[in-house]
């Protein structure tokens, strides 16, 4: 049975703690997908405008038949949208999509700005780089807390932000980030990140808790350890990740658009403290998600000349794939 936790927000709301992703879930999926979830207990959705299939995740909510007010969406403003006369029109988009009149959580999806356009990575014709332009994060923020004033979001938060940003931001912040959601799971723990936001009453939210599957490396959910301890609990490997994500205070918002892993993954349990322990000795500071093409050392993690060399490389794919079409 599902524990149905959630944590408090320094916004004075509350986010359940275990959310349905809908990151690479397709168009034809994920109506499906939301459905099914909101049907067998979740009640907190996270979306993006960069998934390209916030209608489908709203038709979905639709279909549900739960009540909009009983459901907490998160949606997340895209880096072409940063220049504070854009936010205001990408969440109205996003609304409308969605088919509701507020969001209950706003994020800055990175914090990396690209030019106004049409295309999600706009690329330099010159450069035949993807275009980053300087837009303040202070300025975004003014634009996003304005929203809040508007009743149009409840709370706002940032993604894939560093202390460092944050702190820089909370600088000038009226209205303190609610919410800071990062990449975290058994091999990228990012413990020192996770005790310093709690110390700020900044709730952490895990994307991929199980590994990424996209970039073929190991992931935690394939571990034999992780599996021979859920074996051990009669539990499977992604509710005993999903679990040890929550106890350790994190929201967690794993991904599927198979119906019983949707049932499954939302079964939390709480862990006896010397399998929670096990876990957290995993870490490997191994991180899946970083796009090394913008050629920005988001995360403080890359040389300069690595940061160069993956740009080029992926330029380089970019010409044998034109070359090929």
């Amino acid at each position: 049975m599902a524990l149905n936790r959630s944590f408090k927000l320094n916004s004075g709301h509350s986010i359940p703690a275990i959310g349905l992703g809908t990151w690479q879930s397709g168009p034809n999926e994920v109506k499906e997908a939301v459905s099914v979830a909101l049907k067998s207990g979740y009640r907190h959705i996270d979306a993006a405008a960069v998934y390209g299939n916030e209608t489908e995740v709203g038709d979905g909510i639709r279909s549900s038949g739960v009540d909009r007010k009983d459901i907490f969406i998160t949606g997340k403003l895209w880096n072409t949208d940063h220049k504070p006369v854009d936010v205001e029109n990408a969440l109205d988009t996003t609304l409308k999509d969605l088919q509701t009149d507020y969001l209950d959580l706003y994020l800055i999806h990175w914090p990396v700005a690209f030019p106004r356009s049409a295309d999600r990575f706009p690329v330099d014709p010159v450069t035949e780089q993807i275009s980053v332009i300087d837009v303040p994060i202070s300025d975004t923020w003014k634009a996003m807390e304005a929203l809040v004033e508007k009743g149009k979001v409840r709370s706002i938060g940032v993604s894939n932000f560093t202390r460092e940003k944050i702190e820089a931001l909370l600088k000038t912040a009226v209205i303190p980030p609610a919410v800071n959601q990062i990449e975290a799971h058994a091999y990228l723990q990012q413990p020192d990140l996770l005790e310093w936001s709690k110390k700020q009453n900044i709730v952490t939210a895990a994307y991929s808790p199980l590994g990424n599957n996209i970039y073929n490396l190991p992931r935690g959910v394939d571990d034999p350890e992780i599996i021979a301890l859920a074996k051990s609990l009669n539990k499977q490997p992604a509710q005993l990740l999903i679990s040890w994500a929550v106890q350790r205070g994190t929201v967690v918002v794993p991904k599927s658009v198979t119906a019983q892993r949707i049932k499954d993954n939302f079964q939390d349990f709480e862990l006896p403290q010397d399998v929670f322990d096990k876990i957290s000795s995993l870490d490997r500071n191994t991180r899946y998600n970083f796009p090394i093409r913008l050629g920005v050392n988001i995360f403080r993690e890359h040389s300069e000349e690595t940061l160069k060399k993956g740009v080029e490389d992926w330029k380089e794919a970019q010409r044998k794939s034109k070359a090929s079409s």
